[in-house]
């Protein structure tokens, strides 16, 4: 299926690698939604992946603010979010993604667990 993450400002290489490797070894696309604040590192990362032989479509990069993270939760092909940052963010994403029916994994203020699973 069609995963999607999104990681916050602060980590914005080592929680993407959390990330995607993983959704793609288990047969999934990613899409990535970094932060606004630091958008090139995702960038260089989605780079990378690429040359080191992803298959086109395979890794995906959106950006954006609040229009891209509703678009991730609302889109019916999406069927997985994993998202680290705020609380109010997370719970945002939280209830508007399991809403939609998606499974959605949120680390709040990187403390506050939350999955969900339909």
């Amino acid at each position: 299926g069609v995963c999607a993450g999104i990681p916050p400002f602060n980590s914005p290489a080592m929680i993407p690698l959390w990330m995607y490797p993983l959704a793609c070894v288990l047969g999934n696309t990613f899409v990535l939604k970094p932060s606004e604040r630091v958008p090139l590192t995702s960038v260089r990362l989605m780079e990378l992946a690429v040359q080191s032989g992803f298959p086109p479509g395979t890794v995906n990069l959106i950006h954006g603010t609040h229009d891209a993270v509703n678009f991730i939760c609302d889109h019916p092909d999406i069927r997985a979010i994993s998202f680290v940052g705020s609380n109010g963010a997370g719970e945002h994403i939280y209830k508007r993604g399991s809403a939609a029916g998606k499974r959605v994994q949120c680390n709040m203020a990187a403390k506050n667990h939350a999955a969900v699973l339909p």
